[in-house]
């Protein structure tokens, strides 16, 4: 059976979704040069939230597979990948968090 990895990323100043289709591409080429297993499944979507008054955009990844470290470490390779261009690299993302890595 296989199990699914999901985690939020929050982009609280960011006020357009074109840094977030960046991240995305950014996302999907590290995805594509992990190549992984067939039966392994990386979701990416975009999304608005709003609470308490503060609202802005976020991504989820949800990784889909049989093994839960392999699940894991995806996650990890693409939340690094996010936090390398929003932090390093300089890219005028605004404020980012990052929510609870949850497994199902």
């Amino acid at each position: 059976m296989h199990k699914i990895g999901c985690r939020e990323i929050y982009f609280v100043e960011t006020k357009q979704p074109q840094p977030i289709d960046f991240l995305i591409g950014k996302v999907k080429e590290v995805i594509n040069e992990m190549s992984l297993p067939p039966e392994y499944d990386v979701r990416i979507y975009k999304n608005v939230y709003a609470c308490c008054g503060v609202g802005g955009h976020s991504l989820i990844i949800e990784v889909i597979g049989p093994e839960e470290e392999k699940i894991k470490a995806i996650d990890f390779r693409a939340i690094s990948k996010i936090l390398e261009i929003c932090e390093k690299e300089g890219y005028e993302i605004g404020h980012h968090s990052l929510g609870q890595y949850e497994s199902m």
